[in-house]
């Protein structure tokens, strides 16, 4: 009788290595734990800025335009009205959190600046030298530096608005109706105008820019941390 060849049973290993790849539930938890601070602190930073920037352009800008073409208590000056200050609410709600997270955000930034900084111009064993006699000659080189993007020139203008605002304040202590007052009423709407382009074009992404530290896959550097992350690390 001929024997009938046994056939091997199919190999377990592909369902075992998927089983060990897949990282321990303690090492997720851990990592989630870790990343919830950090999570926080974003929608803290980022919902800040929404605020502002809605305040802005939907509120102030809303109001003072509304104003200027549909007239005085007309509908759309009204709710720019509302929403400006359904804001200013929920800013003021945030505000004790956010000045000190501004804070911390900006010296991570300027720090991981710095690191980047070092890294890129980080010279050779052969010419150590002559770089350090450069640095010296040229500190200029060695002053901290903003982060791509960041934009200051707009925001000369802002002391220029403010004493605006604070000359239309004066002239509307005068009676209203007056010329006087109707000039002061003027001057005050365009301070807010151009106060509030300001903000929304340039101050908002400004502010966003430096509290957004880069990912980054050198260790060294300030990265943020996720699920992903951890997973990838297991």
């Amino acid at each position: 009788m001929r024997r009938r060849a046994r056939v091997p049973p199919p190999p377990a290993a592909p369902a075992a290595a998927a089983a060990s790849a897949r990282p321990p539930r303690r090492a997720l938890l851990k990592a989630a734990a870790s990343a919830l601070p950090r999570l926080a602190a974003d929608v803290v930073l980022y919902g800040m800025l929404a605020l502002l920037w809605v305040s802005s352009v939907c509120g102030t800008i809303v109001e003072i335009l509304g104003r200027w073409v549909f007239g005085e208590g007309s509908s759309v000056e009204a709710a720019g009205t509302a929403v400006e200050r359904a804001c200013l609410v929920a800013m003021l709600v945030l505000i004790p959190a956010y000045v000190p997270l501004v804070r911390m955000r900006v010296l991570e930034r300027v720090e991981f600046e710095r690191k980047e900084k070092e890294r890129r111009e980080k010279p050779a064993s052969n010419q150590a030298s002559t770089v350090a006699l450069a640095n010296e000659e040229l500190p200029e080189r060695n002053r901290p530096q903003l982060p791509k993007g960041v934009k200051l020139a707009p925001l000369f203008a802002l002391p220029s608005l403010l004493q605006l605002m604070n000359l239309a304040i004066i002239m509307l202590l005068h009676q209203e109706g007056s010329l006087m007052w109707r000039v002061g009423s003027v001057l005050l709407d365009v301070a807010r105008l151009g106060i509030a382009v300001i903000g929304a074009l340039f101050g908002v992404p400004n502010v966003f820019i430096l509290v957004t530290i880069p990912r980054v896959k050198d260790g060294d550097n300030v990265t943020h941390f996720s699920l992903r992350d951890a997973h990838e690390q297991v």
